[in-house]
């Protein structure tokens, strides 16, 4: 401000370089760059009021508004000029500390990733994350990306991982609208997000694929693994709930997905009628399998899908007689095949084949 009163219109030499040196430290403390904008406006409204103090000490009464009118518009450009400078500068250094940082980072998480050797003290100082703890893992992206895509993401892995119960967070950036996150605790594991008691909640634009929880610098490898697994299958069958694609959730169609005629066949067996592919049988399936998930619990499932307690009554007898038998009569294969149906949809449901390429799908993104 004092430079732009004095007539000069640019913010060059040592000044430039102590504005960029600042910069950088608080990039380096995480700090965004409206906390540095704020710290600007601050000063600014301080400069302004010494200013005032000085103008009604110094200068005459009669002669104060004139001195106003004459600065007025020097005090607004010099803010504006500060201020785009200064946004202009965290840009690019965010983009060059960004660029080390993270590519230096990544280098040692791919290793790491690989099943190479590594030293957890020198991973802690590099990564500020403890590879001893106690980890799960995410993988977030986005269809279409926007300016906001990495805000967004981490925002939404934060909070998934704290709702998990994690207390230490790794972030990566994969690509563009790609986040790799893990998140750790040290006295005993995460909880799984497909078993949380808050809704998962996802924003419709972000998609996110879990792991297992694992333990060290194993459960690390492993839980990253299984979260690009589930990301993998979870794009060729049906979503799950809340649109994640979870590994534990998956893990079934995995493990069976390899046989698809033998998987439509057990469906077709189990569910006879109810493996109809139409609506009123699709209610069914859906009522029974959120019935068996609640242990039978009438109250539950009809909180969960958003219907009468007597709706799910209903639905349960016409299941029953369509089956031929009590909902407790070979309650695990059941419950498999209808897990099987939701999950893997038309292709393993009546008056269809088997999707040629389900079988040859799941094997090929679950290695």
């Amino acid at each position: 401000m004092v430079l732009r009163l004095s007539g000069i219109r640019s913010i060059t030499g040592v000044l430039s370089a102590e504005l960029t040196h600042t910069i950088r430290e608080r990039i380096s403390d995480n700090t965004t760059v409206d906390h540095v904008l704020r710290y600007v406006r601050a000063a600014h409204a301080s400069f302004t009021r010494e200013l005032f103090e000085f103008r009604d000490a110094v200068i005459p009464a009669e002669d104060q508004a004139a001195m106003m009118r004459s600065i007025s518009s020097d005090l607004f450009e010099g803010m504006e000029t500060l201020s785009a400078t200064v946004a202009e500068k965290f840009a690019a250094e965010r983009d060059r500390w960004f660029a080390g940082s993270v590519g230096e980072r990544l280098e040692l998480v791919s290793s790491i990733l690989k099943g190479k050797p590594v030293d957890t003290m020198r991973a802690l100082r590099q990564l500020g994350y403890d590879l001893t703890l106690h980890h799960v893992a995410l993988v977030l992206w986005q269809d279409e990306i926007s300016p906001d895509s990495s805000r967004d993401l981490e925002a939404t892995a934060l909070r998934l991982l704290d709702q998990v119960g994690c207390s230490s967070m790794l972030m990566l950036p994969a690509g563009p609208g790609r986040l790799w996150a893990w998140g750790g605790r040290a006295t005993d594991r995460p909880a799984e997000l497909r078993r949380s008691d808050k809704p998962v909640d996802l924003p419709p634009h972000i998609h996110v694929a879990s792991g297992l929880p694992g333990d060290g610098v194993a459960g690390f490898q492993r839980s990253h693994e299984q979260a690009v697994t589930a990301e993998r299958v979870g794009g060729i069958i049906e979503p799950g709930p809340f649109g994640l694609c979870d590994y534990g959730d998956l893990e079934p169609v995995i493990l069976l997905g390899n046989d698809a005629e033998a998987a439509a066949d057990f469906v077709r067996r189990e569910l006879g009628p109810l493996a109809a592919d139409n609506r009123s049988m699709a209610a069914l399936r859906e009522t029974v399998r959120c019935l068996l998930d609640n242990e039978r619990g009438v109250a539950i499932t009809a909180k969960h899908l958003h219907i009468a307690k007597n709706t799910v009554v209903y639905r349960v007898k016409k299941a029953e007689q369509l089956l031929g038998r009590s909902l407790r009569e070979d309650r695990l294969r059941l419950h498999l095949a209808l897990y099987l149906a939701g999950r893997l949809g038309t292709s393993v449901l009546a008056d269809h084949d088997p999707a040629s390429g389900l079988e040859n799908s799941i094997r090929a993104v679950a290695k």
